[in-house]
Protein backbone atom coordinates (compact mmCIF):
# COMPACT_ATOMS: atom_id res chain seq x y z
CA UNK A 1 0.00 0.00 0.00
CA UNK A 2 1.36 3.39 -0.98
CA UNK A 3 -1.51 5.41 0.46
CA UNK A 4 0.32 5.85 3.78
CA UNK A 5 2.74 8.20 2.00
CA UNK A 6 -0.03 10.78 1.63
CA UNK A 7 0.49 12.24 5.11
CA UNK A 8 4.23 12.55 4.45
CA UNK A 9 3.46 15.37 2.03
CA UNK A 10 1.92 17.43 4.82
CA UNK A 11 5.21 17.92 6.66
CA UNK A 12 7.65 18.29 3.77
CA UNK A 13 9.04 21.70 2.75
CA UNK A 14 7.31 23.25 -0.30
CA UNK A 15 10.50 22.92 -2.35
CA UNK A 16 10.47 19.17 -1.74
CA UNK A 17 6.93 18.87 -3.08
CA UNK A 18 8.03 20.72 -6.22
CA UNK A 19 11.00 18.36 -6.55
CA UNK A 20 8.66 15.38 -6.14
CA UNK A 21 6.38 16.64 -8.93
CA UNK A 22 9.40 17.34 -11.14
CA UNK A 23 10.58 13.75 -10.60
CA UNK A 24 7.14 12.50 -11.56
CA UNK A 25 7.09 14.52 -14.78
CA UNK A 26 10.61 13.34 -15.62
CA UNK A 27 9.29 9.76 -15.84
CA UNK A 28 6.26 10.61 -17.98
CA UNK A 29 8.03 10.17 -21.30
CA UNK A 30 4.78 9.25 -23.07
CA UNK A 31 3.28 12.61 -22.05
CA UNK A 32 6.12 15.12 -22.17
CA UNK A 33 9.13 15.62 -24.39
CA UNK A 34 10.65 17.88 -21.75
CA UNK A 35 9.93 19.42 -18.37
CA UNK A 36 11.11 22.37 -16.33
CA UNK A 37 11.05 23.37 -12.69
CA UNK A 38 10.39 27.11 -12.45
CA UNK A 39 9.97 27.57 -8.70
CA UNK A 40 11.32 30.56 -6.85
CA UNK A 41 11.11 34.30 -7.36
CA UNK A 42 9.92 35.20 -10.82
CA UNK A 43 8.35 31.84 -11.58
CA UNK A 44 5.37 33.58 -13.16
CA UNK A 45 2.88 31.34 -11.41
CA UNK A 46 4.62 28.19 -12.64
CA UNK A 47 6.19 25.63 -10.31
CA UNK A 48 6.74 22.65 -12.61
CA UNK A 49 5.98 22.65 -16.33
CA UNK A 50 5.59 19.76 -18.77
CA UNK A 51 6.04 20.40 -22.49
CA UNK A 52 4.04 18.22 -24.87
CA UNK A 53 6.11 19.25 -27.90
CA UNK A 54 9.62 20.41 -28.68
CA UNK A 55 8.17 23.89 -29.27
CA UNK A 56 8.17 24.63 -25.54
CA UNK A 57 5.91 27.54 -24.67
CA UNK A 58 5.08 27.99 -28.35
CA UNK A 59 3.40 24.59 -28.23
CA UNK A 60 1.11 22.84 -25.76
CA UNK A 61 2.33 22.90 -22.16
CA UNK A 62 0.95 21.96 -18.76
CA UNK A 63 1.41 23.87 -15.52
CA UNK A 64 1.68 22.12 -12.15
CA UNK A 65 1.24 24.57 -9.30
CA UNK A 66 2.21 23.13 -5.93
CA UNK A 67 0.25 24.42 -2.94
CA UNK A 68 1.44 22.92 0.31
CA UNK A 69 -1.05 24.62 2.62
CA UNK A 70 -2.12 23.83 6.17
CA UNK A 71 -5.72 23.87 4.95
CA UNK A 72 -7.69 22.97 1.88
CA UNK A 73 -7.11 25.01 -1.26
CA UNK A 74 -9.78 27.74 -1.46
CA UNK A 75 -11.42 29.48 -4.39
CA UNK A 76 -9.46 32.65 -3.59
CA UNK A 77 -6.19 30.66 -3.59
CA UNK A 78 -7.01 29.29 -7.02
CA UNK A 79 -8.11 32.65 -8.44
CA UNK A 80 -4.90 34.31 -7.22
CA UNK A 81 -2.66 31.65 -8.78
CA UNK A 82 -4.56 31.70 -12.05
CA UNK A 83 -4.35 35.47 -11.98
CA UNK A 84 -0.54 35.24 -12.03
CA UNK A 85 -0.71 33.19 -15.22
CA UNK A 86 -3.11 35.60 -16.94
CA UNK A 87 -0.99 38.59 -15.92
CA UNK A 88 2.23 37.09 -17.28
CA UNK A 89 0.62 35.87 -20.49
CA UNK A 90 -0.78 39.35 -21.06
CA UNK A 91 2.75 40.70 -20.61
CA UNK A 92 4.01 38.34 -23.30
CA UNK A 93 6.12 36.20 -20.95
CA UNK A 94 4.64 32.91 -22.19
CA UNK A 95 1.46 31.44 -23.65
CA UNK A 96 -1.60 30.06 -21.89
CA UNK A 97 -1.15 26.49 -20.63
CA UNK A 98 -3.39 23.83 -22.14
CA UNK A 99 -3.67 22.20 -18.73
CA UNK A 100 -3.42 23.63 -15.22
CA UNK A 101 -3.07 21.29 -12.24
CA UNK A 102 -3.11 22.38 -8.61
CA UNK A 103 -1.02 19.87 -6.65
CA UNK A 104 -2.52 20.36 -3.20
CA UNK A 105 -1.84 17.43 -0.85
CA UNK A 106 -4.62 18.47 1.56
CA UNK A 107 -7.08 18.87 -1.28
CA UNK A 108 -9.48 21.68 -2.09
CA UNK A 109 -12.72 22.97 -0.66
CA UNK A 110 -15.82 21.45 -2.21
CA UNK A 111 -16.84 24.74 -3.81
CA UNK A 112 -13.57 24.89 -5.77
CA UNK A 113 -13.85 21.27 -6.86
CA UNK A 114 -17.36 22.03 -8.09
CA UNK A 115 -16.06 25.02 -10.06
CA UNK A 116 -13.57 22.83 -11.93
CA UNK A 117 -16.58 20.99 -13.35
CA UNK A 118 -18.43 24.20 -14.32
CA UNK A 119 -16.35 26.02 -16.92
CA UNK A 120 -18.40 29.18 -17.35
CA UNK A 121 -19.04 29.60 -13.64
CA UNK A 122 -15.31 29.31 -12.99
CA UNK A 123 -14.60 31.94 -15.65
CA UNK A 124 -17.17 34.30 -14.13
CA UNK A 125 -15.72 33.76 -10.67
CA UNK A 126 -12.22 34.78 -11.75
CA UNK A 127 -13.55 37.94 -13.40
CA UNK A 128 -15.86 38.83 -10.51
CA UNK A 129 -13.16 38.31 -7.87
CA UNK A 130 -10.28 39.95 -9.74
CA UNK A 131 -10.41 43.24 -7.88
CA UNK A 132 -10.83 41.62 -4.45
CA UNK A 133 -8.27 38.85 -4.88
CA UNK A 134 -5.81 39.71 -7.64
CA UNK A 135 -5.63 43.46 -8.18
CA UNK A 136 -3.41 44.31 -5.20
CA UNK A 137 -1.84 40.90 -4.56
CA UNK A 138 -0.09 39.93 -7.80
CA UNK A 139 2.79 42.42 -7.69
CA UNK A 140 4.06 43.92 -4.46
CA UNK A 141 3.32 47.61 -4.27
CA UNK A 142 1.59 47.73 -7.64
CA UNK A 143 -2.03 47.34 -8.65
CA UNK A 144 -2.85 45.04 -11.56
CA UNK A 145 -6.31 45.94 -12.82
CA UNK A 146 -8.43 43.66 -14.97
CA UNK A 147 -7.30 45.12 -18.28
CA UNK A 148 -9.02 44.31 -21.57
CA UNK A 149 -6.00 42.14 -22.46
CA UNK A 150 -6.24 40.10 -19.27
CA UNK A 151 -10.01 39.81 -19.57
CA UNK A 152 -9.65 38.53 -23.15
CA UNK A 153 -7.26 35.83 -21.93
CA UNK A 154 -9.68 34.77 -19.21
CA UNK A 155 -12.43 34.59 -21.81
CA UNK A 156 -10.21 32.46 -24.08
CA UNK A 157 -8.98 30.07 -21.39
CA UNK A 158 -10.44 26.58 -21.17
CA UNK A 159 -11.32 26.31 -17.49
CA UNK A 160 -12.11 22.62 -17.85
CA UNK A 161 -8.34 22.19 -18.04
CA UNK A 162 -8.04 23.15 -14.36
CA UNK A 163 -7.92 20.27 -11.88
CA UNK A 164 -6.83 19.50 -8.34
CA UNK A 165 -4.57 16.63 -7.32
CA UNK A 166 -4.80 15.91 -3.62
CA UNK A 167 -2.34 13.62 -1.88
CA UNK A 168 -4.37 10.46 -2.40
CA UNK A 169 -4.79 11.10 -6.11
CA UNK A 170 -1.15 12.10 -6.48
CA UNK A 171 0.26 8.84 -5.12
CA UNK A 172 -2.17 6.89 -7.32
CA UNK A 173 -0.92 8.47 -10.56
CA UNK A 174 0.78 6.37 -13.26
CA UNK A 175 4.59 6.57 -13.27
CA UNK A 176 4.60 7.89 -9.68
CA UNK A 177 6.64 5.02 -8.19
CA UNK A 178 10.12 6.35 -9.04
CA UNK A 179 9.32 9.61 -7.26
CA UNK A 180 7.98 7.72 -4.21
CA UNK A 181 11.10 5.57 -4.11
CA UNK A 182 13.45 8.56 -4.37
CA UNK A 183 11.57 10.85 -2.00
CA UNK A 184 10.23 8.46 0.63
CA UNK A 185 12.26 5.29 0.17
CA UNK A 186 9.15 3.42 -0.95
CA UNK A 187 9.46 -0.28 -1.74
CA UNK A 188 9.19 -0.59 -5.54
CA UNK A 189 7.56 -4.00 -5.12
CA UNK A 190 8.52 -7.44 -6.42
CA UNK A 191 9.06 -8.14 -10.12
CA UNK A 192 6.64 -10.36 -12.03
CA UNK A 193 7.71 -13.92 -12.79
CA UNK A 194 9.41 -14.26 -16.17
CA UNK A 195 7.43 -15.62 -19.10
CA UNK A 196 8.13 -19.06 -20.52
CA UNK A 197 11.63 -19.34 -21.92
CA UNK A 198 11.50 -18.12 -25.54
CA UNK A 199 13.35 -19.56 -28.50
CA UNK A 200 16.95 -18.46 -28.83
CA UNK A 201 17.03 -14.94 -30.27
CA UNK A 202 19.65 -12.79 -31.93
CA UNK A 203 19.75 -10.51 -28.89
CA UNK A 204 21.33 -13.39 -26.94
CA UNK A 205 24.06 -14.07 -29.48
CA UNK A 206 27.05 -12.59 -27.60
CA UNK A 207 26.74 -14.35 -24.27
CA UNK A 208 25.37 -17.59 -25.74
CA UNK A 209 28.23 -17.72 -28.22
CA UNK A 210 30.68 -17.30 -25.38
CA UNK A 211 28.96 -20.02 -23.34
CA UNK A 212 28.81 -22.35 -26.36
CA UNK A 213 32.56 -21.94 -26.77
CA UNK A 214 33.08 -22.65 -23.07
CA UNK A 215 30.95 -25.80 -23.04
CA UNK A 216 32.29 -26.83 -26.46
CA UNK A 217 35.87 -26.64 -25.22
CA UNK A 218 35.04 -28.87 -22.25
CA UNK A 219 33.14 -31.32 -24.51
CA UNK A 220 35.86 -31.20 -27.19
CA UNK A 221 33.38 -29.88 -29.77
CA UNK A 222 35.28 -27.51 -32.04
CA UNK A 223 33.18 -24.56 -33.26
CA UNK A 224 30.14 -25.61 -31.19
CA UNK A 225 27.01 -23.44 -31.54
CA UNK A 226 24.40 -22.83 -28.84
CA UNK A 227 22.12 -25.33 -30.61
CA UNK A 228 24.89 -27.93 -30.51
CA UNK A 229 25.27 -27.46 -26.76
CA UNK A 230 21.52 -27.49 -26.13
CA UNK A 231 21.43 -30.94 -27.74
CA UNK A 232 24.38 -32.17 -25.69
CA UNK A 233 23.42 -34.88 -23.15
CA UNK A 234 25.52 -33.37 -20.36
CA UNK A 235 25.70 -29.67 -21.02
CA UNK A 236 22.30 -29.07 -22.65
CA UNK A 237 20.47 -28.67 -19.34
CA UNK A 238 23.23 -26.45 -18.00
CA UNK A 239 22.97 -24.04 -20.91
CA UNK A 240 19.18 -23.97 -20.54
CA UNK A 241 19.66 -23.05 -16.88
CA UNK A 242 21.96 -20.20 -17.92
CA UNK A 243 19.29 -18.91 -20.31
CA UNK A 244 16.67 -19.08 -17.53
CA UNK A 245 18.94 -16.93 -15.38
CA UNK A 246 19.49 -14.46 -18.20
CA UNK A 247 15.74 -14.04 -18.74
CA UNK A 248 15.10 -13.63 -15.01
CA UNK A 249 17.53 -10.72 -15.12
CA UNK A 250 16.00 -9.31 -18.32
CA UNK A 251 12.48 -9.41 -16.86
CA UNK A 252 13.77 -7.80 -13.67
CA UNK A 253 15.43 -4.94 -15.56
CA UNK A 254 12.45 -4.24 -17.82
CA UNK A 255 10.08 -4.14 -14.87
CA UNK A 256 12.09 -1.72 -12.76
CA UNK A 257 12.80 0.70 -15.62
CA UNK A 258 9.34 2.10 -14.89
CA UNK A 259 9.48 1.70 -11.10
CA UNK A 260 12.76 3.40 -10.20
CA UNK A 261 15.06 6.02 -11.65
CA UNK A 262 17.94 4.92 -13.84
CA UNK A 263 20.42 5.74 -11.11
CA UNK A 264 18.99 2.90 -8.98
CA UNK A 265 19.49 0.38 -11.79
CA UNK A 266 23.02 1.66 -12.42
CA UNK A 267 23.86 1.28 -8.72
CA UNK A 268 22.38 -2.24 -8.74
CA UNK A 269 24.53 -3.24 -11.71
CA UNK A 270 27.63 -1.74 -10.12
CA UNK A 271 27.13 -3.77 -6.95
CA UNK A 272 26.77 -6.99 -8.94
CA UNK A 273 29.80 -6.11 -11.07
CA UNK A 274 32.09 -5.35 -8.15
CA UNK A 275 30.81 -8.41 -6.30
CA UNK A 276 31.89 -10.83 -9.07
CA UNK A 277 34.64 -9.09 -11.03
CA UNK A 278 37.53 -10.46 -8.93
CA UNK A 279 36.18 -14.00 -9.25
CA UNK A 280 35.73 -13.42 -12.97
CA UNK A 281 39.36 -12.29 -13.31
CA UNK A 282 40.87 -15.02 -11.11
CA UNK A 283 43.97 -16.54 -12.74
CA UNK A 284 43.26 -19.98 -11.27
CA UNK A 285 40.38 -20.88 -13.63
CA UNK A 286 41.38 -23.94 -15.66
CA UNK A 287 39.15 -22.86 -18.55
CA UNK A 288 36.24 -20.56 -19.40
CA UNK A 289 33.60 -22.93 -18.07
CA UNK A 290 35.39 -22.96 -14.71
CA UNK A 291 35.25 -19.16 -14.78
CA UNK A 292 31.49 -19.23 -15.51
CA UNK A 293 30.81 -21.79 -12.79
CA UNK A 294 32.84 -19.86 -10.22
CA UNK A 295 30.95 -16.64 -10.90
CA UNK A 296 27.60 -18.46 -10.82
CA UNK A 297 28.47 -19.79 -7.34
CA UNK A 298 29.42 -16.36 -5.99
CA UNK A 299 26.63 -14.25 -7.49
CA UNK A 300 23.62 -15.59 -5.49
CA UNK A 301 25.21 -14.63 -2.18
CA UNK A 302 26.12 -11.05 -3.01
CA UNK A 303 24.85 -8.64 -0.33
CA UNK A 304 23.07 -5.74 -1.97
CA UNK A 305 21.89 -2.32 -0.84
CA UNK A 306 19.34 0.06 -2.32
CA UNK A 307 15.63 -0.28 -3.09
CA UNK A 308 16.01 -3.48 -5.14
CA UNK A 309 17.99 -5.45 -2.59
CA UNK A 310 15.03 -7.54 -1.37
CA UNK A 311 13.75 -8.34 -4.87
CA UNK A 312 16.86 -9.69 -6.59
CA UNK A 313 16.68 -13.48 -6.58
CA UNK A 314 19.67 -15.77 -7.09
CA UNK A 315 18.63 -16.17 -10.73
CA UNK A 316 18.51 -12.40 -11.21
CA UNK A 317 22.00 -11.93 -9.79
CA UNK A 318 23.37 -14.78 -11.90
CA UNK A 319 21.52 -13.64 -15.00
CA UNK A 320 22.87 -10.11 -14.56
CA UNK A 321 26.36 -11.58 -15.00
CA UNK A 322 25.24 -13.08 -18.33
CA UNK A 323 23.84 -9.69 -19.28
CA UNK A 324 27.24 -8.17 -18.54
CA UNK A 325 28.75 -10.75 -20.87
CA UNK A 326 26.13 -9.98 -23.51
CA UNK A 327 26.92 -6.25 -23.26
CA UNK A 328 30.68 -6.76 -23.30
CA UNK A 329 31.18 -5.52 -19.75
CA UNK A 330 32.36 -8.90 -18.40
CA UNK A 331 32.59 -11.31 -21.34
CA UNK A 332 33.07 -15.01 -20.65
CA UNK A 333 36.58 -16.06 -21.58
CA UNK A 334 40.02 -16.38 -20.00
Amino acid sequence: MISHYVTRFFTMPPADLEAFVADWLAMRRQDYVDWERCSGAGDGGRDVVGFETADGYEGSWHNYQCKLLRRNLSISDAVLELGKIFMHVAAGDFTLPSKYVFVAPKGAVRALLDLTKRREEFRKTVIDRWDAVCRDNLVRGKAVPLTPEIRALIEAFDFTSVSVLDGAKLVAQPDIYPALVRCFGADPGPPPPPDALPDVGLDEAPYLGQLAAAYGARAELVGATPDDILRHPTFGDQLRDQRVRYFHASTFGRHYRTRVFKEVLVAFDDEIYHGVVDTHRDDDHQDTLAQVNAVMKVAPFLPLTGPLRDHASAQVKQGTCHRFANEGRLPWGI
